[in-house]
């Protein structure tokens, strides 16, 4: 894959590369899409988290047509990985001189996959390409994504969110290499979510659809697909939440990877912004962190709009006024069991100085109003209740 540079200034630039299988039951034809694709491999990995679907009588079944392929399994990936998880995974990737990983999991297994596969061909530490110290020569190994959630959408970007702890810092990075080279989303995967995990990942996508729609680096075709996933959430989430049904959960899923194939030309910014100290210092969970203060900050940004996509998203929300839009959002989240207040999940007022402090300032560039920092202040301070 050559170095890919998008000038976001022309509103028809557009590039993805991830070739997408999506269905029910897709997962079953896992075999002839790996002969069809890469008829020449023998070694595979298979990474998933802890906990996973290692006793789902169904993924075993599926990963048993693979008999003809070596096939390694790794499960030692965190909720939020680290460099340090990274590293020992990219070590595994070599010492068993793998060709394929298959990522089954969420967002955390997917972008710990992404990351071992890129620095599994390419030396040093994870850390100093995330700084920038060291730039990527070479391609991973490819990496086939199967989420089994619907949210982080990281089987359809270049981004791959690491956590340090330690330093408490996201020590991410953002490279066309980070593209998976085919995503497999199965609806029949995500049936199993608790309503939790369907809240906080649902949300995730969300917030990060409505954050590609606002950015400053939009165009007409990221703007299409922000709102179709806006629409299919807001059409779709509450159900999957709280009912578990096919048809929502179906939903949902189509939203998230469209989501993600929207916002890898137009990324998520400023909730997520947020987002990043909220998880660090009291580990709330990533879907909460990032989408607890969209309806504090999208009233500000709406009315920078264009008034044409003020009326758009309006429409695609089957609103009739930014303050209906924010109410509507508002009872959504809390409809997911999720809360609107900083002060419900474990903040004081004491801690706006870490959260205004800890935001990566670089992320709130495609903002498209003047953020400053008495303003942002004021908005973080009104996410209290008292």
């Amino acid at each position: 894959m050559p170095n890919i540079s998008i000038n976001q200034n022309n509103d028809h630039n557009w590039f993805h590369p991830t070739k997408i299988f999506f269905g029910n039951s897709i997962f079953s034809d896992i075999d002839s899409i790996i002969h069809s694709n890469y008829p020449n491999i023998n070694e595979i990995l298979i990474v998933t988290g802890k906990n996973h679907l290692k006793s789902n009588i169904q993924f075993q079944k599926n990963i048993g047509k693979l008999n003809k392929y070596k096939i390694h399994f790794y499960t030692e990936i965190d909720p939020y990985p680290s460099p340090e998880t990274v590293e020992k995974l990219s070590y595994e990737i070599k010492q068993k001189n793998i060709s394929l990983i298959i990522a089954v999991g969420g967002g955390s297994v997917m972008d710990a996959s992404k990351a071992s596969s890129l620095l599994s061909q390419n030396t040093g530490k994870w850390i100093e390409y995330s700084k920038g110290d060291k730039e990527v020569k070479h391609k991973g190994i490819p990496v086939i994504a199967v989420p089994t959630t619907s949210g982080s959408s990281s089987e359809v970007t270049k981004f791959s969110t690491i956590w340090d702890w330690e330093l408490k810092t996201s020590s991410g990075l953002n490279n066309p290499y980070l593209y998976p080279e085919i995503a497999i989303i199965d609806p029949d995967l995500t049936v199993s979510m608790p309503a939790n995990l369907a809240a906080n990942s649902g949300w995730d996508a969300l917030t990060s659809s409505f954050e590609s729609y606002w950015s400053k680096d939009s165009n007409e075709i990221t703007d299409m697909y922000a709102l179709k996933s806006i629409s299919l959430f807001f059409d779709n989430l509450e159900s999957s939440v709280n009912d578990a049904t096919y048809e929502s959960r179906e939903k949902c899923a189509l939203g998230a990877t469209i989501s993600g194939i929207g916002y890898s030309n137009s990324r998520p910014n400023l909730c997520h912004a947020i987002g990043t100290p909220l998880t660090l210092n009291w580990q709330i969970i990533h879907g909460q962190a990032v989408c607890i203060s969209l309806p504090y900050f999208l009233p500000y940004i709406f009315n920078n709009l264009p008034e044409n996509k003020q009326q758009t998203l309006l429409k695609t929300c089957n609103t009739t006024n930014i303050d209906s839009l924010v109410t509507k959002i508002k009872e959504m989240i809390k409809n997911c069991n999720l809360s609107v207040n900083l002060d419900n999940i474990g903040l004081s007022k004491d801690d706006i100085n870490i959260i205004v402090s800890q935001t990566p300032k670089e992320r709130l560039l495609p903002v498209p109003f003047e953020l400053s920092p008495q303003k942002f202040e004021q908005i973080i301070s009104a996410m209290y209740k008292n």
